[in-house]
């Protein structure tokens, strides 16, 4: 895993000195063992490196191929990149070293941009064909690695981070309302938006081909769902115990040792599990343990550990890692608005393996978009069959619960919603799901922005696939749903949390659960074999119950977030009041202050045991971090909505 950085024009570069090497500190923490730079009349390139496979000189970057006319930047893993070398020597080709970057160089001289279909892995890179005068940019088919680009002067500038393309001499950053709009419901930008209407994110699955005729971008993977319904639930967990075992002996393939984050889920657990059992020695393990005993999964995660006798570290999170200036600081760092609360905890735990000289470890990242594990595939579920009752009974039902909506933690809170939810879905169900993903709902953002200043702005229900007249059945849904969550908050939220925090501690997160088989697999799963209404990951949980302890195994859907409101440092409240509520505050131009001040003083009230109103804990919380996001982003870019 590295970073990467670009620039070209097909006829002649206009001249920027010092870019180069303001990437190249930009981009240091994603690469601290080397660095590499390229430059010729109509291209430069510049390349960190993180080395975990061929330490030697032979895998720095940019990398040449024998005779100079292709150079390579490459960030991410290419797992078949052992099949593809020996396939290419058997065509002639010859290798100075052992690096899966080589391989790209003679990949693409036989293939060229057709070579994307043949790679299994987490990979974004950036080839430049000398002889044809092109670039061409690559990014792998679930989003794992992120990749932008723009164009500024006649010049395609491209990047791992945005930071990267914002310092090129003169690029004057836009605002993107609509972008900035979608993030205050989702606490996330969806790809290929970033926040700035001038700078995209090189679509997942995508190749773009940049030369004299433009770019030209070309899909080579998509992930649509085909759910079997014939399948065999015996045999999908058989199957997928054994993909998963191929899958992480694939990954843990590297030069130096691969430890894995084990959160006390059945996902990482069952990364930990295959791993140990083709695994001559101990590994390592870590997770993360809070003081809140509703969040801390640290007994689970030991149970684990124990069975399988890892070397386990608790990395414990405490006031001292959630001041003001330590959140903040992470929420600049992603370049965008970008709110999941749970980045904190990312960011401890990979600096806790960074502190123990470990730079690459496993997740199970992945397993609850491919094989239903959210709460979203048995809520949906339900709210499909309440959508079928009559008209009359659920505006009935709506009128009993509205009065008891101000109790946080009364169900009439969500009873309302579910009413809500279900009439929105007789007429389209992509408004019911937006409802179940979204933090904010689209009349929630009505009120928060100004009407002036969201006018002619979508509503999110486009994220959520397109309106269909009525009511579509269960199995669609379900699939609807994967559809969405591969597409949008996989690549936009899950991903880049992860590969921002771990990268900017200096370590490689891979992500066994999306094993391409192993996917592709998870996307036959019809609806009954995600979920039976209650819990999820129903084909997971069967190779759970074999593999873990019994505990582990039967262990609830939790999540990876922590109690913001509760454990926040004393000096939190304090500088929201001064960011969100004083007069320099660019957010207030565009937001309802009154509804703003509303939610910082119950955010402020929480520390003491109150109740958030109408607004869940969590709910409260989220709205806080999107809008410090937001209001950060916009004073470091120096833009105005």
């Amino acid at each position: 895993m590295c970073g990467l950085a670009g620039r070209f024009h097909p006829v002649a570069l206009p001249p920027d000195p010092g870019w180069a090497a303001r990437a190249d500190v930009l981009l240091a923490h994603r690469g601290p063992d080397g660095k590499g730079h390229y430059a010729d009349t109509r291209c430069e390139l510049v390349h960190r490196r993180l080395a975990l496979l061929d330490l030697s000189p032979t895998g720095s970057q940019p990398m040449p191929n024998e005779d100079g006319r292709i150079q390579v930047v490459f960030n991410g893993e290419i797992y078949n990149h052992g099949e593809l070398r020996d396939e290419l020597r058997g065509r002639g080709h010859q290798f100075r070293g052992s690096s899966d970057t080589e391989v790209l160089a003679h990949l693409y001289e036989e293939h060229g941009a057709a070579m994307a279909t043949r790679l299994r892995g987490m990979f974004a890179f950036a080839i430049l064909d000398r002889a044809r005068n092109q670039v061409l940019l690559v990014r792998d088919r679930f989003g794992i690695k992120p990749l932008f680009y723009a164009m500024h002067r006649g010049q395609w500038i491209f990047a791992s981070e945005m930071k990267a393309i914002l310092a090129v001499q003169g690029f004057r950053p836009q605002l993107d309302r609509q972008a900035c709009y979608d993030f205050l419901g989702l606490s996330y930008i969806p790809e290929p938006a970033t926040g700035f209407a001038n700078i995209a994110a090189v679509p997942k699955g995508t190749t773009l081909l940049l030369g004299e005729r433009g770019a030209h971008a070309t899909t080579f993977a998509t992930v649509t769902p085909q759910p079997d319904p014939n399948a065999s639930r015996a045999h999908l967990a058989e199957r997928t115990a054994e993909l998963l075992r191929g899958g992480v002996r694939r990954q843990v393939v590297a030069d130096v040792p691969v430890a894995a984050l084990l959160s006390g889920g059945i996902d990482s657990s069952l990364v930990v599990s295959a791993y140990a059992q083709s695994s001559e020695r101990p590994i390592t393990t870590f997770n993360v343990g809070f003081p809140d005993r509703a969040h801390d999964e640290t007994a689970m995660a030991v149970a684990t550990a124990k069975r399988y006798g890892t070397h386990h570290e608790t990395v414990h999170i405490d006031a001292r890692d959630i001041t003001a200036d330590s959140v903040f600081t992470l929420l600049r760092h992603f370049d965008q608005p970008f709110a999941d609360p749970s980045l904190v905890p990312t960011y401890r735990v990979a600096r806790a393996v960074r502190e123990h000289g470990i730079i690459c470890t496993l997740t199970g990242d992945g397993g609850d978009e491919a094989f239903g594990g959210y709460s979203e595939f048995w809520r949906a579920e339900r709210l499909n069959r309440l959508a079928l009752t009559p008209r009359w009974m659920l505006a009935t039902a709506g009128s009993i619960a509205a009065p008891f909506t101000d109790w946080t933690h009364d169900r009439g809170r969500q009873a309302v919603k579910a009413v809500r939810l279900a009439q929105a879905g007789r007429t389209d169900s992509s408004a019911l799901l937006a409802g179940l993903c979204s933090y904010l709902s689209e009349q929630e953002k009505e009120q928060l922005v100004r009407p002036a200043a969201r006018q002619g702005l979508l509503n999110g229900y486009r994220h959520f696939g397109a309106a269909n007249g009525g009511m579509a059945e269960l199995e669609a849904m379900s699939g609807q749903l994967t559809g969405r969550h591969f597409g949008v908050s996989l690549p936009s939220d899950m991903l880049r949390k992860v590969d921002m925090m771990s990268m900017l501690a200096g370590i490689e997160v891979r992500v066994p659960m999306l094993d391409e088989e192993l996917v592709s697999l998870a996307l036959s799963l019809p609806h009954h074999l995600k979920t039976d209404g209650r819990i999820g990951k129903l084909v997971l949980r069967d190779v759970a119950r074999q593999w873990l302890p019994p505990e582990v195994a039967s262990h609830p859907k939790h999540g990876f977030s922590i109690p913001l409101d509760v454990m926040v440092h004393g000096d939190f409240h304090d500088a929201l009041t001064d960011l969100l509520g004083g007069g320099a505050a660019r957010t207030g131009a565009f937001l309802d202050r009154a509804l703003v001040s509303g939610w910082l003083r119950q955010f402020r009230a929480a520390m003491h045991g109150s109740a958030g109103g109408a607004v869940s804990r969590e709910g409260l919380y989220l709205r806080v971090l999107m809008l410090v996001a937001l209001e950060l982003w916009m004073r470091d870019q120096g833009l105005t909505w």
